[in-house]
């Protein structure tokens, strides 16, 4: 197990690079989307809509993303995430810069895709590891969501100031830095997230069959 535990290692530390530089992105952004649905709409009452839009659709493609990464494989399915966030990082920096409600919202959609594949995606760590380091294995991905939670707001300023003085409105700034964070991680999943983790979980499946179901047929759902 020496060699699968080193790479477990590898995949386990591109997971953490990740997750920290998608969770960066997704709270810079989280942190104003309340005041652009206030600004946009012009309701002060409709100022949790485009909260409640990223986590509805994050909800309702949780399930969907199962699929998509048992169908592309891990390294494939997180890296469409990561640049269905640059995408909607891009159409809400838009909105902003032309002031549309409607459009931003879509933008809410595609982050709030994206961010289901993400916390998803934090299983390729178990399903990689043996199964009493699982839990520590997504322990430590997790961790970098906190690194992102720091991270995500101390820019989200800097950059709002620079937008400002390029004319447009401040408020686009953080979503201008989510969608480069989104972009430069799935570059580093593409790059270095190989071997996929579904082919390490065979050989690890096979190792310990009491991990049947990571080399079964079964949807992306790691037993933990």
């Amino acid at each position: 197990m020496t060699n699968l535990e080193s790479i477990a290692r590898k995949i386990t530390g591109i997971l953490f690079a990740q997750q920290s530089l998608a969770s960066a992105g997704f709270i810079a952004a989280s942190t104003l989307n309340s005041i652009v649905g206030k600004e946009l709409s012009q309701h002060a009452t409709w100022a949790g809509v485009p909260t409640a839009v990223y986590l509805l659709a994050g909800a309702f493609a949780a399930f969907m993303w199962g699929y998509v990464y048992d169908a592309i494989d891990r390294r494939n399915g997180l890296t469409t995430g990561l640049s269905l966030g640059v995408v909607g990082s891009g159409v809400a920096f838009y909105a902003i810069a032309i002031h549309s409600f409607p459009i931003f919202l879509g933008g809410m959609v595609l982050m709030g895709v994206a961010n289901a594949a993400v916390q998803l995606g934090r299983f390729a760590a178990a399903e990689v590891n043996r199964p009493e380091h699982r839990g520590r294995a997504i322990s430590n991905v997790v961790i970098g969501g906190t690194v992102g939670s720091v991270v995500g707001p101390f820019v989200a300023g800097p950059a709002g100031n620079i937008i400002g003085s390029w004319g447009i409105d401040e408020l686009a700034g953080a979503y201008l830095v989510s969608l480069v964070l989104f972009a430069i991680a799935a570059v580093v999943v593409f790059i270095g997230l190989r071997p996929d983790p579904r082919e390490i979980a065979k050989q690890v499946a096979e190792k310990f069959p009491e991990t049947g179901p990571l080399a079964g047929g079964a949807k992306y759902v790691p037993d933990l």
